[in-house]
């Protein structure tokens, strides 16, 4: 086997293992916990890195200098990071640790952000031509119907004992880190008694926000019946995670479709009438669906009533978040040019938040939103990166759909790029209600994004 064909293959088990959350590999394997939140994804790509490098640098090399103003966004976000570190010297927290603890999280969270980067520059380099592009959806489409195979296992014994299913959560959740938790659905002021699906992600809201990603990718152009099947029940199982912030989000993510489709001339409009047929499968099982609901208005009810306790003063889950969200507009104003420091909001979370708002976090406060928390941790300077950033990349999508020319291959160019929109529009969405920014996927919907972008530049030269 040669090095470039067994770097595919770590890539590719990479992207299998993107749920795969709350595993830590190395506590299972030493008992040790190192802090760092590893995951399988991680030491698969870190894997996939050294082969793919020593074969191939002048080809590694000719593609990045073809992606350079991604990574200059990317250097420069890095430098701003790094200039936070002043507001980490200049505001030590009220009450906190040594300066050589808080320069220990510093680094790890700098090193966790390069780690990040890594996972926007493989897709960006790597995929290009039809059959990477149906690779990465049979990945994805391998690492979905994972998802929903347990997630039914879930489901089945809810509520139920089962030494198995006790003995792969113990795997699952091996990462401290991240708690596993929201096993039930709770509405006004109890449960319903109604599961909440998390899959191996250990929240739900974070199988929902993988899922964001997976349906668009397996819905690009040239997907089978089997595909637009297994995204149907993707869509189910994002139904049944009850995460609120997942739904939000996908509407945001599906209008980003709408609008770049309708821009193309890729929306339903211009597709043949034949290709209907392709839906009829769903459609019924849709159908299906509905009437079970019909026949139990109460269930119908339940989405719309999910939806509701967003707006809850009351819901303690609401409560978490505008709690942590105060903290952190506050640690900003102590520092507003520069932050308090990439990592160090958790350090300064006990003297600014509400009293009440004490017992509103786990072990490590986080911000519980991400946008909020560049904004807290590296100030003005890291936040203009961050919305410099995020309009070059609406630009260049909005060219990138507006570039590809005429026929099936323009076609398919188009449909490419609105989907992983909406895929990028919807995992990002979703953190402004979370920033557990060291998700693999998300920064994989990215580069994916940046990859579709980049072959229509391609195609042009």
């Amino acid at each position: 086997m040669t090095r470039s064909r067994a770097a595919r293959l770590l890539y590719g088990a990479s992207l299998l293992t993107l749920p795969l959350i709350g595993c830590d590999p190395v506590r299972l394997a030493s008992g040790v916990d190192l802090g760092a939140g590893f995951q399988p994804a991680y030491l698969f790509l870190a894997a996939a890195t050294v082969l793919a490098a020593a074969p191939s640098g002048r080809r590694l090399g000719s593609d990045w200098r073809a992606a350079r103003p991604w990574s200059t966004v990317g250097l420069l976000a890095a430098v701003a990071v790094a200039v936070s570190s002043l507001g980490l010297l200049l505001h030590p927290p009220a009450g906190g640790p040594d300066g050589g603890a808080r320069l220990w999280r510093f680094a790890k969270q700098f090193g966790q952000l390069l780690v990040m980067f890594a996972f926007v520059a493989w897709p960006l380099l790597w995929t290009r031509g039809r059959e990477r592009w149906d690779w990465t959806r049979r990945m994805l489409a391998l690492a979905l119907l994972g998802q929903l195979l347990y997630g039914l296992a879930q489901g089945a014994l809810f509520g139920r004992s089962s030494p198995v299913l006790a003995v792969a959560e113990r795997v699952f959740t091996s990462n401290p880190a991240i708690l596993s938790g929201s096993e039930e659905l709770y509405l006004g002021h109890g449960f319903t008694g109604i599961p909440r699906l998390r899959g191996t992600c250990c929240e739900p809201l974070y199988l929902g926000n993988f899922l964001l990603l997976a349906l668009p990718v397996l819905l690009l152009p040239g997907a089978g019946r089997r595909h637009r099947a297994l995204a149907f029940g993707g869509a189910l199982l994002l139904l049944l995670t009850w995460s609120r912030g997942a739904w939000l989000a996908a509407g945001g993510g599906a209008v980003a479709w709408a609008l770049l489709a309708r821009r193309a001339g890729g929306g339903p409009a211009d597709r043949p009438a034949a290709s209907a047929r392709r839906w009829l499968a769903p459609a019924l099982l849709a159908g299906a669906v509905l009437a079970v609901l019909l026949w139990r208005p109460d269930l119908l009810a339940l989405p719309a009533r999910r939806l509701a306790q967003s707006v809850n003063r009351e819901d303690w889950s609401n409560l978490t978040r505008l709690y942590s969200m105060q903290a952190a507009w506050r640690a900003f104003l102590l520092s507003p040019v520069v932050g308090v420091g990439w990592g160090q909001f958790g350090f300064h979370f006990v003297a600014l938040v509400d009293p009440l708002g004490l017992q509103s976090q786990f072990s490590w406060p986080v911000v519980n939103s991400f946008p909020l928390e560049v904004l807290c941790e590296t100030g003005v300077v890291g936040f203009a990166v961050f919305l410099a950033g995020l309009a070059l990349l609406v630009r260049a999508v909005r060219r990138g759909a507006r570039r590809v020319g005429a026929g099936a291959e323009g076609d398919e160019a188009r449909r490419r790029i609105a989907l992983l929109a909406a895929a990028t529009v919807g995992v990002w969405g979703q953190l402004l209600t979370f920033s557990q920014y060291n998700l693999p996927h998300i920064w994989i919907a990215l580069g994916l994004l940046l990859a579709a972008v980049r072959e229509t530049e391609g195609s042009r030269g």
